[in-house]
This record gives structure tokens, sequence and C-alpha cells, in this order.
């Protein structure tokens, strides 16, 4: 007799079932939905003939089938995130379209108010957020962010929403009444909307997130705006806090920032934050956009036009330290401090912060919660990430006295935990984790710390202490070699005080391990005896004043003048090499390179290491040398540049040049003419306009940089920026007009490589 395998009867009777479960939950399912379509369309259709309409088909009926069909949906308790997410959609497009119609507010809103709300309120019971939340952690990334997008859409389209938002709610019965219903149901409509994306947590980028600006980010933001300054309470107050959540939760990522400065929500923020009425939630909100805006250097410049110090200074006074929530709440009063002190931080020069304040903040809020991070599973204290954290010491670090203090601090030993984070995120990234947005944010703490590093490699008392973790610097070198930079720094925000890894990495090594000229392979120098070699270092974020100081010496044929922009050489090494082979250096002082790690080993290595002959150039005439800086230029002569003199102080600085070279040099005023160029080449002056070239060598450079590429590859870059740009003129840039202007660039090229031939 055959043995019976009671085992795999088993097995294949319940996956048996298990497949008639799951066939029968999707016969349901597409039931359900069946019915959502046909019963919305029937109360569109008796809300369009509602004066025939019988009892069997009149409104009321309608909405209690839709009554009962979410009542189902909550006993059947989806558990299928996309089951969930279509049905939401499906649903949320019914009534937008229906509250689009004037029948709604003509008989729904009239008639059947109270049944109305009945039903949503099932609708709205049958996603309860806390459930959704739940079931869109499962849902996988790209998923998430196409049904983020498709629910934008939807919200957008409706014409209903769009007037409530710019409180321009038009309806044909001149009733407060009804008015006050209709702009209760568009609220909570956008209250589940808003639920659900913020539960989504999506990564977002402004240009996929620009075409909700003008219709959606705007309107929220003027929606708030006039509930605040007009009443200090309204029946809006449960929408205002989702609006300002949405948008504190979009702002999180720094690359949505562009949104926010065209809405003009910085602008907006301060001026809220400026109120005495607002209550906590509203007030924590607004400064957390706020730092979010700071975390973003255009947001920076913005915020710095709005006297955002004064502001912030303002609100810590009056409300931060007197508001009774904050009062009574101790964790709230400490997280908003932490923010304010944080903000603070990233819009002002740290040699600007008071000394004694700033240490209060750092070590009684800073450096408890990188602490706390670090012990983290999540590398996070409460929603802050520890990335956010490490690029506040990061900057505060620009400052000498800063990194002193926090060293001797007793539970913080700055150095060493900075080593123990890195360790443990090495790890991290060594293992490659699979959700990128963990990894962006790994790649970013490590990019920061080795930024911290940096600046503490600068001062020899801590040296030791770097080089006995020399085995995690020398993992840090291989993962800055590593392919996993280049995936992940496209979908990340550097801020422009924070240097590339690799930079940092050399400058470390440098530090540790100083080069000479006898460790460099320089090669041999081909340079004529009657040309002087000039480099000349500066800050990028002076870039526009280095370029006018080039362009003027550029016309000068006994200089042969050594700039990054020009010769596109960045790494350590090149920079080295290239002040190993000029005969003097030019250093353009301002705050900005004071503040620059770049500059200041460039600056140690010319005047330190080398022992180099250089002439510091003052570009501001209010700055004034600090610290390390002005230990090495105390003696020297220096020079200062004012704008209004600018060509005289350039024939200044060249007499000082021909003393240092023995060289005879004159200087002449580069006489190229921008728009009759335009105009004899028959171009679009647009075209100049939105360049905005300066001078005929900025068009020079820019047409090396162009003409080394294919031309299609520019056209597609610049062109949306471009019609964006000149839209109230209806100018659109065809391939033929921007073909014309990479034409008489490669002639003006030509022509400018053979008259110096």
């Amino acid at each position: 007799m055959k043995k019976i395998d009671f085992k795999y009867i088993y097995s294949h009777s319940f996956l048996f079932s298990l497949k008639l479960a799951i066939e029968n939950n999707e016969k349901l399912i597409n039931e359900i939905i069946q019915q959502i379509y046909q019963s919305f369309e029937q109360l569109r259709q008796s809300l369009l003939n509602f004066e025939s309409t019988n009892k069997i088909s009149s409104p009321e009926v309608c909405l209690n089938d839709l009554n009962q069909i979410f009542n189902r949906l909550i006993d059947l308790k989806l558990n299928n995130y996309s089951d969930v997410m279509n049905m939401f959609e499906i649903i949320l497009k019914n009534y937008l379209d229906l509250i689009d119609m004037n029948q709604f507010i003509d008989i729904i809103a009239h008639r059947y108010a109270c049944k109305s709300n009945i039903v949503f309120a099932s609708f709205f019971e049958s996603f309860n957020p806390e459930g959704a939340l739940e079931l869109t952690h499962k849902m996988p990334i790209k998923v998430r962010q196409q049904t983020y997008y498709r629910i934008l859409d939807q919200i957008c389209s409706s014409k209903r929403i769009h007037s409530f938002l710019n409180n321009e709610l038009l309806i044909s019965i001149d009733d407060k009444h009804i008015k006050r219903i209709v702009s209760n149901f568009c609220g909570l409509i956008l209250i589940l909307v808003l639920k659900i994306l913020n539960s989504l947590n999506v990564k977002l980028l402004d240009i996929e997130l620009k075409k909700y600006q003008n219709n959606l980010f705007i309107p929220f933001i003027k929606f708030i705006d006039e509930y605040f300054l007009t009443s200090q309470c309204s029946q809006h107050d449960v929408l205002i806090r989702h609006i300002l959540e949405f948008l504190h939760m979009v702002s999180d990522q720094p690359l949505t920032i562009p949104i926010f400065i065209n809405a003009k929500c910085p602008q907006a923020c301060l001026r809220w934050l400026s109120l005495p009425y607002l209550n906590a939630y509203e007030y924590i909100h607004c400064l957390q956009i706020v730092y979010n805006i700071a975390r973003h250097d255009q947001g920076v410049i913005i915020l710095n036009e709005c006297q955002c110090y004064s502001v912030l200074m303002q609100f810590n006074t009056d409300i931060l330290n007197n508001q009774m929530d904050f009062i009574i709440d101790k964790n709230w009063y400490e997280d908003l401090q932490l923010i304010y002190f944080m903000t603070i931080v990233l819009i002002i020069d740290p040699n600007e912060l008071g000394a004694e304040s700033t240490d209060w903040y750092i070590t009684y809020r800073l450096l408890p919660v990188i602490s706390t991070s670090m012990l983290s599973r999540t590398f996070r204290h409460r929603k802050f990430h520890i990335s956010e954290f490490m690029i506040i010491l990061m900057k505060l670090c620009t400052n000498d006295n800063f990194i002193h203090s926090i060293s001797t601090k007793k539970k913080y030993e700055l150095s060493q935990d900075v080593f123990d984070s890195l360790d443990f995120l090495l790890h991290c990234v060594e293992i490659e984790r699979v959700d990128y947005n963990f990894l962006s944010l790994d790649v970013l703490t490590i990019t920061a710390s080795a930024n911290i590093l940096w600046s503490i490699s600068f001062h020899d008392r801590y040296k030791d202490k770097l080089i006995e973790n020399i085995e995690i610097i020398n993992r840090l070198v291989a993962f800055e070699s590593s392919d996993t930079i280049d995936k992940i720094l496209p979908n990340i925000y550097i801020p422009r005080h924070m240097s590339p890894l690799k930079r940092a990495m050399d400058g470390i090594l440098q530090n540790l391990y100083p080069k000479s000229n006898a460790d460099l392979d320089i090669g041999s120098s081909t340079k004529s005896k009657s040309v002087g070699s000039l480099m000349i270092s500066y800050s990028h974020v002076d870039i526009d004043f280095c370029r006018q100081l080039y362009d003027t010496f550029s016309t000068i044929p006994e200089l042969s003048i050594s700039i990054d922009f020009n010769s596109g050489k960045y790494s350590w090494k090149d920079i080295a090499q290239t002040i190993v082979q000029s005969d003097l250096v030019v250093f353009l002082l301002s705050q900005n390179f004071f503040n620059s790690k770049s500059c200041r080993q460039e600056f140690i290595y010319v005047t330190d290491t080398l022992k180099k002959p250089f002439i510091p150039v003052f570009i501001d005439t209010e700055y004034e040398a600090i610290e390390w800086l002005k230990i090495r230029i105390n003696e020297v002569k220096h020079i200062c540049f004012d704008e209004n003199d600018f060509l005289n102080i350039c024939n200044q600085l060249i007499s000082m040049i021909k003393e240092n070279l023995s060289l005879n040099i004159t200087v002449t005023k580069n006489t190229f003419d921008i728009e009759q160029w335009f105009h004899k080449n028959n171009l679009m002056l647009e075209l100049q306009e939105f360049y905005q070239f300066q001078t005929g060598n900025e068009l020079l450079l820019y047409a090396e940089a162009i003409l080394g590429t294919l031309w299609t590859k520019e056209y597609e870059r610049i062109r949306t920026r471009f019609e964006e740009k000149f839209k109230q003129k209806q100018l659109c840039l065809s391939p033929h007009d921007f073909l014309k202007f990479i034409n008489a660039l490669n002639a003006l090229k030509s022509k400018n490589l053979s008259s110096t031939a």
C-alpha cells in the first residue's frame, strides 16, 4: 500500500486556500470599486436632473449608498497598500469632480449638508491616516513617489479647491452659511489629502515640484498668510496646521528650497514669526521651515535680505522665553532653542557669533543631541538626522576658538567622537544600504565629518589624535574613490561651505604629512623669462570679483596667469603644483576667503611650507583679518580694492607685481563690446541677458568650456530656464537660434587663438 504524504496534502491544501482567499479578496475589491463608480455617477446624474429626479434615485439615496460602501470599507479593514491607495485615489477624484459641479453647491450644500458630512466622515474613517501611515511604509519607493505626484495632480486640477485656497470661493447662492459649508468641505478634503501625502514621505526635487509652484505652494502660503493676518481664530485652524506640516516636511529636503523661495515663503514665515498670537504648533512649524530654508545657500541670502537675524532675536525674547506652552513643556522649549540656534549659525558668519552665548548653546543644546544621535540606531534625535547637526558643527569649526572650546568639554571629545561616528557610518556604506535615502544621509554625514576633521587638522595640538585614527582616514580615502559617491551626489544638496570629500581628505593628509615642492612631480617650466607666472587664490563665493580682475590682467602679455576656473584644475595635487610653478601668488582676501578651508590650505602652503612671495589683496574695504590670517600678513605689504576706483587700484597692484617679478607691465582696459558682438552676429539679445556676460573674457571662457561638448546638451540644459525667464515676452529658444550663437562663439574663439599665436 502506497504511503500517504500528509505533509504534501496539507501544504497543497493551504496554498489552494490562500490562492482562493486572494482571488475572493480581489473579486470583492473590484466589486466595491465598481459600486463606487456607479454611486458617484448616479449622484452626478441626480444633481444634473434634480428637478425630474424621483425619490428612488434622489441625491439623498445616492449619498446613503456611498455611506454604506464606506462603512463596508471600514469593516473590511484593507491591509494591502495597493488596494488602499488605489481606492483612495478613485474616491478622491470622484469627490473633487463632485465639488467642482455648481449643483453640489446649489443642491448638496443647500439641502443635504448634514448627510454629505456624515458620508465624508465615513470616507475619512475608512482611510484612517494612522492605518494608511502603516501601509505606506510598506510601499516601494518608486510607487510612493508616483502615488504622491498623482495625488498632487488631482488636488491641483480642482477648480473649487484652487478658488478656496485663493479665498475666491465664488458660489451662485449668496449665503454665508452655504459658503461656510462648502469651505469646510474643501478644508476637510485637504486635511485628509495632506495626511496621506505626509505619510508617504518621498524624496522630492525642485525640478519635479516646479509645476505645483504656482497652483499649490503659492496658494498654500497666501491662504496661511491671510488667515494669520486677518483673524486670530477661525474654523480652519486644523487645516492651517496640516498645511504648515506639509510645507515643513517638503522643505526638510534642501533640494526643494528654490520652490519655497519663488513662492516667497521665507518672507511669509518671518512675518508669521513676528506675530504675537500664534499657537505653539504654528510657531514650531514656522521656525522649522525657516531653518530648512537656511540650509540652502540661496535661502540664506534671501533670509538675510529680510533681516532674519533680527526677527529671530525678537522671537527668542518675546515668544520662546515667554509663551506659556514653551515654559510648561521642556521638550518643546529645548527643541525650539536648538532650531533657533542652528538657524542663527547657518545665516550668520561664525566669527560674528557671541562667544559666550554660542558656547552655552553648543554645550547644552548641540553637543547633547549629537551624542544622542550617535547612540540611536537611526542616527536621529527626534526628527533631526545627525547630518544636520554635523553640518552646524562643521560651520562652527571654521572658527578656531569654537574648536578649542568644544575640545575642552568633559563629556565630549571632538575628534574621537567624530571618528567613532565615521567608523560606524563607513560600515553602513560599505554594506550598501538598500534605501538610497539612508545612504544619501550617510554620505552627507561622512562629508561633513571629514570637513570637521580637516578644520581640526590645522592645529598641531590635535594632530596626534588624528594620526592615531589614520586607519579610519585611510578608509575614508578608499571610500571617496568608490563609485558610491558618484551615485549619491546628484541626489543630495551640498552647501557651499562644505568642501567635497576628496578635497577634505587631501587637506587632512597634507596637514598631517606636509609635502613640499620636492615631493611633487612638477615637470619642467617652459615659460619665457620675459613672462611672469602669477597664481590667483580666491574663495569661490567671490568669483565675480575674481573674474573681473582676471579679465583685466589677462590683457597683459607679460603675465601668465593661473586660475582654477580657467584651467579646470581643482584637486589639491594640481593646486599645489600650480603654486610651486608660480613666481608669485595673489590672495584675494575676504571673510569668505578666511572661512574657506581650501583657501587656508593654499595660504599656509605658500607662506609656511614654501615661503613663496605673495601679495595680500583685500577685496572688501570693511574686512579686517583675524586669527591665523592676521598673524601671517601682519607685516606684509598689502592692497585694498575700492569698487569705485577699480582700474586705478589695478595699476597699484600691477606696480607691486612689477616689484616682485622685475617686469615692465602696464594695464590696458578691455574694450570688447559684448552687446555690439551680439548685434554684429545677428544673435538674440535675450541670450546676452540670460547669460549676463560682463566681459569679452567671460564670453571666451564660456566658449572654451561649451565647444568641447555637444551643443545640443547645453541647449537642452538652458532651454526651459530661458523660456521661463522670458515667458512674459512669450519667447522660445529654437535650436536654430542657439546654433547661430554656438557658431559665433566658435568664430570668436578661432579669431582669439590666431591673434595670440
